[in-house]
């Protein structure tokens, strides 16, 4: 089966994304902002340096959890940035035109995106982040204030400042759209989604207290189940299955085999995680009150975070994937760093493969939700079947 271009791929993000409207009407501002004065370089960067102040400002008051007014809110947002990029669009007529400009925000917007589908993000905006973004914005400006005219270089830096607070805003604006709250736009906690991860940890549990010994009396299990993880790997075929089935339904078998793979992963992960604690006088899961409490309750801010619950079939499996592999080579150097003598470096592996392991859980969920919808679905498909 012939995998998804990388653009069709990002076409199927725009449409589910909560931004897009949002980004929309953002195009149709700065359509409408088209004058003859731009032409004439009228906007300067201190104009760039004052649309951005009042950008942050409204946003700093939007992330607010005091904050009630939806409605005005995301249409104030709408319009700051629509102002940022027009100002920054109008410092450079010579150098870029308003589709690089939109492609530049659309993109990074699409870049956020795919990390909330593979898992690895969720919709939340915080005040630190908006913090940064203006003050590296100030900062661009404040370099180019005594220029005339900007260099290619000092451009590009504005226009990258420029698009990082403007994607802060659509984010911010597309959340008050979805749960009229600009700082994060989580779902419900299902009852479904409790009884999927709590049913998880069971399994999980029941599988590594079935694990024979994995080494000598006195080997390292951390250290072989780390390797052991990185060694495990998914069907490429099943992946691939898994992910090309989001309309048509995905067969069970598929669903079976991609379980099985994560399963496997999160019970190497799950031991890793434990023999580790033997290296630490605080483990990194405590605030949770103990390993299964952070199974449960992270995986659950993943899932809801992410807005995942409802669409469980538009789970990147395969970035999510890779991202384990990559993470928990970094893991595995950080545990080998440990027992060199770097006594932090204990801890590092232990939250790095805890969020792995986090993570594997919260794509297991998806999976049974899948499932589940995948036979209520038939249920309600079967001839002579009455509601």
């Amino acid at each position: 089966m012939a995998e998804a271009s990388s653009d069709q791929r990002s076409r199927e993000v725009l449409r589910s994304a909560l931004w897009e409207g949002v980004l929309d009407r953002v195009y149709q501002q700065l359509a409408g902002a088209r004058r003859p004065a731009r032409a004439a370089g009228a906007s300067t960067q201190t104009a760039v340096a004052e649309a951005a102040a009042r950008a942050h400002s409204h946003l700093l008051v939007a992330l607010d959890p005091r904050s009630n007014d939806a409605t005005n809110t995301a249409s104030e947002l709408v319009s700051d940035t629509a102002a940022v990029l027009d100002r920054t669009l109008a410092l450079s007529p010579a150098h870029a035109g308003d589709a690089d400009l939109g492609g530049a925000l659309a993109g990074r917007l699409g870049a956020h995106e795919h990390g909330v589908l593979a898992g690895e993000l969720t919709y939340v905006v915080r005040t630190e982040e908006a913090d940064a973004a203006a003050a590296r914005l100030r900062e661009v400006v404040a370099a180019s204030t005594d220029k005339s005219t900007l260099s290619h270089g000092g451009l590009l830096s504005l226009r990258i400042a420029a698009v990082e607070l403007a994607a802060l805003l659509v984010r911010a604006a597309g959340n008050v759209a979805a749960s009229g709250r600009a700082d994060a736009a989580a779902e419900p906690r299902s009852p479904a989604l409790d009884r999927a991860l709590r049913a998880i940890e069971r399994d999980l549990a029941s599988r590594v207290n079935a694990v024979a010994p994995p080494v000598p009396e006195r080997g390292d299990v951390a250290a072989h189940h780390l390797a052991a993880a990185l060694r495990v790997q998914a069907p490429e075929r099943t992946l691939r299955a898994v992910a090309s089935a989001v309309s048509a339904g995905t067969p069970a078998p598929a669903l079976t085999a991609a379980r099985e793979a994560w399963l496997v992963l999160a019970t190497h992960e799950y031991i890793a995680v434990t023999a580790i604690d033997s290296q630490l006088d605080v483990p990194t899961w405590e605030r949770f009150g103990s390993v299964r409490g952070a199974i449960v309750e992270g995986a659950a801010n993943v899932v809801c975070g992410a807005r995942l619950a409802t669409r469980p079939d538009a789970f990147a499996h395969r970035s999510a994937w890779r991202h384990q592999t990559v993470a928990l080579t970094y893991a595995f150097e950080a545990y080998v760093a440990g027992l060199r003598g770097d006594t932090p470096s204990f801890a590092q592996a232990q939250l790095i493969v805890l969020t792995r392991l986090i993570r594997a859980v919260a794509a297991i969920a998806l999976l049974d939700l899948r499932g589940a919808a995948s036979l209520a679905s038939n249920g309600r498909a079967k001839p002579g079947h009455k509601p």
